[in-house]
């Protein structure tokens, strides 16, 4: 009967060899229903479609193979990314050299702002007008001159740089600079972008005192003193009269050791210890001078009779001692008829 063939049908599509294929299907769609109807109780209809269907499509396969595709199935095997070595020495090296550049970059330009640092503190004259050993002149003018109160050590000419000028000065093309002692000239000998007008000069001085110009006081020449005619008596024989002697003192000469002359300026720039020669001579209209003497800040020193060699010029050896800040000299000389002069 065709009930009884499908279902003989039926009973040999369960015998095949898919069964147990269909059955683990079956049983999973079974499952699944079953928890499916444990959420839902109103879907045991359902389940028993979902299960026929399931059926079905394994039936419709050809034999094992469904039994064989899981086989076929090869696992993608992932393996991690292995990063690319790089030498490390190199990299250490170039990190080293890249901080080194940084490092000497930082430096330079450290250096270059501390230099332009100095320079503008210099040209403003800041330092030399919180120094005791140090005289500002602000806008002095391109052309004057200045008396310090000691001894000229350096300057500084400035024109937004600033110019150092040791004694006793130099030209160096823009400015005339002279300083002698405590003296001190300037002139702006030139023109254009590298010689500007002067805004400051910084006067930096010397602990030496500068010693006064010595007075020389020339020995004054003493007048002729006019012989009175003696009155003879009558008819006397009259005595020959002497002729009358003139005779003067010339100037004090001084000169140092080796017999260079000094003038007032080599004087006043006298230290302690230092040799002068001091010098006098005279002239005589007959007889001779045989010594000469010399007063110095008052005191008469020793008689001298030794003279310049090739000259006629007494001249006594004297050392400037300890805190002689001036002095004067008075010269005499003696001659044989007429005493002292």
């Amino acid at each position: 009967m065709p009930s009884d063939n499908s279902q003989s049908q039926k009973n040999q599509d369960l015998n095949s060899p898919n069964t147990s294929t269909a059955s683990d299907d079956l049983q999973v769609a079974g499952t699944s229903a079953n928890n499916q109807s444990v959420l839902n109780p109103n879907t045991s209809a359902n389940s028993d479609s979902t299960t026929s269907h399931t059926v079905q499509a394994i039936s419709d396969q050809p034999p094992n193979e469904a039994s064989k595709q899981p086989e076929e199935q090869i696992p993608l095997v992932t393996a991690p990314h292995a990063p690319k070595k790089y030498g490390g020495n190199k990299v250490i090296a170039t990190i080293f050299g890249v901080v080194l550049l940084i490092a000497g970059v930082t430096a330079g330009v450290l250096l270059v702002q501390r230099q332009q640092e100095l320079r503008e503190q210099a040209a403003s004259g800041q330092e030399c007008s919180q120094s005791q050993s140090c005289v500002l002149l602000e806008n002095p003018g391109n052309n004057s001159s200045y008396t310090a109160p000691k001894r000229i050590s350096h300057i500084f000419i400035t024109n937004q740089d600033s110019f150092r000028f040791d004694p006793p000065g130099s030209n160096n093309g823009c400015y005339d600079v002279k300083i002698e002692g405590d003296n001190l000239e300037w002139d702006k000998i030139a023109t254009g972008s590298d010689c500007k007008d002067i805004s400051n000069i910084q006067v930096w001085l010397t602990d030496q005192e500068i010693s006064p110009t010595p007075t020389l006081t020339p020995t004054p020449t003493i007048p002729e003193e006019a012989t009175p005619t003696p009155t003879l008596p009558p008819n006397a024989t009259p005595t020959p009269t002497t002729p009358d002697i003139s005779a003067k003192c010339s100037d004090v000469k001084a000169y140092d050791n080796l017999w260079n002359p000094l003038d007032l300026a080599d004087l006043a720039s006298l230290e302690p210890g230092d040799i002068v020669r001091f010098a006098v001579s005279g002239s005589a209209s007959s007889g001779s001078f045989d010594k000469a003497r010399f007063t110095i800040n008052g005191s008469l020193k020793p008689e001298v009779t030794t003279k310049k060699p090739g000259t006629q010029e007494f001249y006594y050896q004297y050392t400037l001692p300890d805190g002689v800040s001036s002095f004067t000299i008075k010269g005499e000389i003696h001659h044989s008829n007429l005493g002292w002069l």
